[in-house]
């Protein structure tokens, strides 16, 4: 394992910046926490890398477990896939946690990073506890169209790199995104230069066809800023109704990417649900009330 450790410049998530070598792609990852803690697996949307999507809530998270943030293939200090196929992406992230030495994850993925989780979780259920889908994780149903279109040279490129640049614009952006205070020029401007990696995603799910397998048997929370014009939460719920036993919390007052704008409600989201799901069942002792009042 080839890890190596480089300052945070400033950094306020309080997490430490490192780089791994992952089948001999270079891998930027952040993490913090105890590493004797539960490990959490936070997987970024099309809308920047790790650290701009999970800045504002790492430090919150890390205060009870291990947090691991890699910059997926194609964005910020991670080398993209020479093969760009979802199989190959589900590959990377289990490769990934081997290359760290770990055995289990609770997977939380926003956006498109929560489709991975959810496909993840769903296909190697035996390294993923539980899973959390963050206004994402649809499974979705690709034109034929497109997959055509897809395979043509001259016109692929053009295609799914405008769609990529109208996805990641400023007028897409306030549809997504609820607290205004998050809007900054700066957030604007980040977003725009992730453009060609939410591409590169775009094409992954349009030339590659979904695993068989879709639907995590773990514990699922999907957490939902109900006021995403974009991933609406008709979605969320359509999406709880796929997953047997999934858990849907709407989160009011926010939008696309509730680790930012509502972090300190998402970071008590996620700690509850984990929370829950660490504590022993207590037995029932004695005779229930139900059955004394029926007999």
């Amino acid at each position: 394992m080839q890890v190596a450790k480089h300052k945070t410049d400033g950094m306020t998530m309080n997490a430490s910046e490192k780089t791994v070598l992952v089948d001999g792609l270079r891998v930027r990852y952040w993490e913090a926490g105890n590493e004797s803690a539960k490990t959490l697996l936070l997987l970024h949307g099309g809308l920047g890398d790790a650290r701009f999507h999970w800045e504002a809530s790492i430090g919150g998270l890390a205060e009870n477990f291990r947090v691991l943030a890699p910059d997926l293939p194609g964005f910020g200090g991670s080398q993209a896939l020479p093969r760009n196929r979802t199989e190959t992406m589900l590959h990377w992230i289990k490769a990934f946690l081997h290359t760290l030495r770990v055995d289990q994850a609770v997977v939380v993925g926003n956006s498109f990073g929560a489709l991975l989780a959810r496909l993840f979780a769903a296909n190697s259920p035996t390294y993923v506890p539980a899973v959390i889908l963050v206004n994402g994780g649809g499974v979705p149903d690709i034109p034929n169209a497109f997959r055509v279109l897809e395979r043509i040279p001259l016109v692929s490129p053009l295609l799914f790199g405008s769609l990529g640049k109208r996805a990641t614009s400023e007028a897409t952006l306030k549809e997504m995104i609820t607290v205004a205070e998050v809007l900054t020029p700066e957030f604007v401007t980040q977003v725009a230069q992730a453009a060609p990696g939410y591409t590169r995603f775009m094409r992954m799910l349009v030339s590659s066809p979904m695993p068989a397998t879709q639907n995590p048997i773990v514990p699922t929370l999907i957490l939902w800023g109900t006021n995403d014009q974009v991933a609406l939460l008709s979605d969320g719920k359509a999406i709880q109704a796929s997953i047997a036993g999934s858990q849907l919390v709407e989160i009011a007052d926010c939008g696309h990417m509730p680790q930012i704008e509502t972090s300190d409600v998402f970071i008590w989201q996620v700690n509850t649900f984990l929370d829950k799901l660490s504590r022993p069942t207590k037995p029932t002792s004695g005779p229930s009330l139900l059955s004394n009042a029926s007999g």
